[in-house]
């Protein structure tokens, strides 16, 4: 639209601005909050995880001192405050591991448990259920080590969890279901880098069952 002075070209503006005015400074102002807003969530975000990072050094600090109770509770902390981030999980195994080495495999059964109901790493929870299952056949507790391990385990952790299977029936002495665990285990290990493994399986003999075609 063309005008033909300038008075025709300011009251024009003055219409424009006041049909559209509001709406421009509403859209200002959502735009300054949700920038804000944002700026505002990554710098808690941030916070967050610096937090978390500093009490899981404590608990690798704790742990390399030997310092049970102040290692237990700084692991609380971290799961009451930051379950969400990767510290839990990891401080978590850490902790298992602290308690494993201490003689106290049931406290050790107790964290795995908790980082295996979190779920909410599926590596760490498979590394949770792998550690557990070590432990209970270590306890003489070889069927509840199956059925630990009696889940649909990742791609990298079915040779681990057949082997185990196969440690586990070894210790119940049923010979049979521990050859046909290793045999397995040791389809899926394509690498063939197992050597113990192997060595298992070999000192367990023939399979008195043919296998199938």
């Amino acid at each position: 639209m063309e005008f033909e002075t300038e008075e025709q070209q300011v009251e024009a503006l003055k219409k424009w601005w006041k049909e559209n005015g509001k709406q421009i400074i509403v859209g200002a102002v959502v735009g300054i909050a949700a920038i804000t807003g944002w700026k505002t969530y990554i710098d808690y975000s941030a916070n967050q995880t610096a937090q978390a990072s500093a009490l899981f050094e404590q608990v690798i600090k704790d742990t390399a001192d030997g310092t049970e109770s102040n290692k237990s509770a700084v692991f609380e902390k971290i799961k009451k405050q930051y379950s969400g981030t990767p510290y839990y999980s990891a401080s978590g195994l850490v902790v298992a591991k602290f308690y494993y080495d201490a003689g106290e495999k049931e406290k050790a059964i107790n964290v795995l448990n908790e980082l295996i109901l979190d779920n909410s790493n599926e590596v760490v929870t498979f590394v949770a259920i792998e550690r557990k299952a070590r432990i209970l056949i270590d306890l003489g507790k070889a069927d509840d080590a199956i059925k630990t391990l009696s889940v649909d385990a990742g791609e990298s952790f079915k040779a681990i969890f057949e082997e185990l299977k196969g440690d586990a029936f070894v210790s119940l002495g049923r010979q049979m279901d521990a050859r046909a665990a290793y045999d397995k285990a040791l389809l899926l290990d394509q690498a063939g880098s197992n050597k113990l493994l192997q060595m298992k399986r070999d000192n367990l003999g023939e399979s008195i069952v043919e296998p199938a075609a």
